[in-house]
């Protein structure tokens, strides 16, 4: 078998075939070979493949607390279950995350869609039948979804952006073409990132529509190419980039809920996907939340982050005792998808946009722009009555008050919690070192430890032998 990445080896198994040697032969033969243009657009339409990001990124930050009960629970009903062990390992900070033999199902999935991205991107504009502007539409599509992967696996397993080490810090198995027959090693952090801007600026040069809505939302428009180019650079650090983007996403959709209007919704009828004005583009995680509430029980330091009033609060955390008709006590889980009945979601949205331009703002000390950008999110939080602005006194005290209502306004969405521990442990004023407890164990992270790059799992190497492990 030729050294192909697992992201071939996945796409080959979900098409039915025998091996990654038989995609390649079936491939040259010209049958999978989607020569007219609409056969990309239908390639781009697999948003199974596409509308995904990571299921486990949450619980590892101090967002997080498993509680005695909650854990006693697991280990005695899910403990073993190859499903679920990985919550659990995660949630530890395991060395291995995955028994061996064991897939992680997560990686092959975002790597499926990074091939089928390549695809699109290599092929599509020698396609026929479409016009130029169709075909580097969707190409710019494409070049969205190739980058949003990049950027959520460079964070899960490289560390975070460095301008003094990054060029060397081993990031990602990065692949821009559909198949590759040299080494399979980690790219730097630095040149997967400078991938994942090159990306992004041609799609935004593409002609992709302005923004998507309705069934569409899981395509890429021009506003989420700037929402996540804004995102890239405010991970990088880069501010005055950062803030450029949001505000170029946030020109094209600034769209807010206002949760007074909606505090008494049911179960499952508050805003889908489809549905959601905020969002930018649809990305979203596991399901398995909705069913295993325990597993997202928010810590007392997350839940104290929030004043009388905040609606994020009354709405989207419960106590775990009403999630699960009485069978626990103690602590509060997120429950918003309860609500909406479907999955959370790690794509750009108007909030986080306004979030990195209050952050960008902040940083570039201007406190009342900062404030004012936040407040103006915070007042469609609070029903009118309870309302008050955030005041700071200087630039700094901005800085902190943006960072608590990124942690509010974000708290149980697709891992923005984790990435910030990562970004911000660079900054000794919020470096921290964060502890989880299960059962009789106490296990501690310190500011940049190891365990801030996720561990490959151990089937990877029967592929790539010479990938580099995270120690």
């Amino acid at each position: 078998m030729k050294k192909y990445l697992i992201y071939i080896y996945t796409i080959a198994v979900g098409l039915g075939l025998t091996s990654c040697d038989d995609y390649v032969d079936i491939k040259t033969e010209g049958k999978l070979v989607p020569e007219e243009t609409i056969n990309y657009r239908y390639l781009l339409n697999n948003t199974y493949s596409f509308d995904r990001s990571n299921a486990l990124i949450d619980l590892m930050s101090d967002d997080i607390a498993i509680r005695d009960g909650h854990a006693q629970y697991f280990e005695n009903y899910y403990g073993t279950s190859s499903y679920y062990r990985p919550y659990k390992e995660v949630y530890k900070w395991a060395d291995s995350i995955y028994y061996a033999g064991e897939s992680d199902y997560t990686l092959n999935t975002m790597y499926s869609a990074l091939y089928l991205s390549n695809v699109v991107i290599s092929e599509v504009m020698n396609s026929n039948g479409g016009t130029e502007l169709e075909k580097a539409a969707l190409k710019g599509e494409a070049l969205v979804h190739r980058a949003f992967v990049f950027l959520e696996l460079v964070n899960l397993y490289g560390k975070a952006y460095d301008v003094s080490s990054s060029a060397t810090d081993p990031g990602i198995p990065m692949f821009t073409e559909p198949t590759v027959e040299e080494e399979i090693i980690r790219t730097p952090v630095e040149d997967v990132y400078n991938q994942i801007v090159s990306d992004l600026e041609e799609a935004i040069a593409s002609g992709m529509v302005d923004k998507q809505t309705g069934r569409n939302i899981a395509f890429p428009s021009l506003s989420s190419a700037f929402a996540l180019l804004a995102r890239t650079y405010l991970y990088m650090g880069n501010y005055t980039e950062a803030l450029k983007n949001a505000e170029a996403a946030l020109d094209i959709n600034s769209s807010l809920i206002n949760l007074e209007d909606y505090e008494n919704a049911y179960d499952y009828s508050f805003f889908k996907r489809y549905e959601d004005p905020e969002l930018m583009l649809s990305k979203q995680s596991s399901t398995s939340y909705i069913y295993s509430p325990t597993l997202l029980s928010l810590s007392d330091e997350v839940l104290n982050l929030f004043d009388s009033g905040d609606l994020r609060y009354t709405m989207f955390t419960r106590p775990i005792g009403d999630m699960t008709w009485g069978a626990f006590s103690g602590g509060r889980a997120f429950c918003r998808e309860i609500l909406t009945g479907e999955a959370r979601n790690a794509g750009p949205t108007v909030p986080e946009m306004m979030l990195i331009k209050a952050e960008c703002l902040a940083r570039a000390n201007d406190t009342e722009s900062a404030m004012q950008t936040i407040n103006t999110l915070r007042m469609k939080r609070f029903k009118a009555a309870d309302y008050v602005d955030l005041t700071a006194t200087d630039s700094e005290d901005a800085l902190l008050k943006v960072l608590e209502e990124r942690r509010r306004e974000l708290m149980g969405k697709g891992g923005f919690r984790w990435f910030d521990l990562k970004r911000l442990n660079k900054d000794v004023r919020f470096a921290k070192t964060i502890t989880h407890k299960y059962l009789d164990q106490t296990f501690t992270l310190e500011p940049e430890g190891n365990r801030y790059q996720f561990p490959f799992a151990s089937t990877l190497f029967n592929y790539a032998p010479n990938l580099e492990q995270n120690p």
